[in-house]
């Protein structure tokens, strides 16, 4: 769920729970009835009041399905044992190739996205190269220890690793992650 989902949720919380209040709170006769009652008669036949119930109507089913999507499981790859499945999620997988090329001679700033194709799993890297480095030794070089480190720390072969040289520069660039 992202922020702003998480601030409408804040809000529409904060409403709901001064709404469970009055009920409450009329409903042990702490509120005279009448109250509620030419309250509920200033609604009938606004316009802005049906604007308000459409516009949390419309919030209850963007939480809804936020709720629902956040609960979706992420894409993993899994290896059946003796002893039951083991589930690698793709975000464990790129963080061991960020691991990998990170500290690699001439690589001074990457993102990786790992996806899963239908061929398989396939890594892509774009990577900022130093200038004194020999750009085809380097990528060649991140794609061979990508699929060897993969290989032998997950137990998959990777259908494609690209390598994609956005700059060279000199400059050490902070490694971000690409969500």
């Amino acid at each position: 769920m992202g922020i702003i989902d998480r601030i409408i949720l804040s809000i529409y919380t904060f409403l709901l729970a001064f709404l469970s209040f009055a009920v409450i709170l009329l409903s042990l006769r702490l509120i005279p009835l009448e109250w509620a009652g030419t309250s509920l008669a200033h609604v009938y036949g606004q316009w802005e009041a049906s604007l308000v119930g459409a516009v949390f109507f419309l919030v209850s089913i963007r939480l809804l399905l936020a709720g629902l999507r956040s609960r979706k499981a992420k894409d993993t790859i899994v290896h059946h044992n003796d002893m039951g499945d083991v589930h690698i999620s793709l975000d464990a997988v790129e963080n061991l190739v960020e691991k990998v090329v990170r500290h690699m001679r001439g690589v001074r700033g990457i993102k990786v996205n790992v996806a899963l194709a239908a061929q398989g799993i396939t890594v892509r890297i774009k990577a900022i190269v130093s200038p004194e480095s020999h750009v085809p030794t380097v990528a060649g070089e991140i794609q061979k220890r990508v699929h060897e480190y993969i290989k032998n720390t997950v137990g998959i072969e990777l259908a494609d690793v690209q390598v994609i040289v956005e700059s060279i520069s000199n400059d050490f660039k902070a490694k971000q992650r690409v969500e």
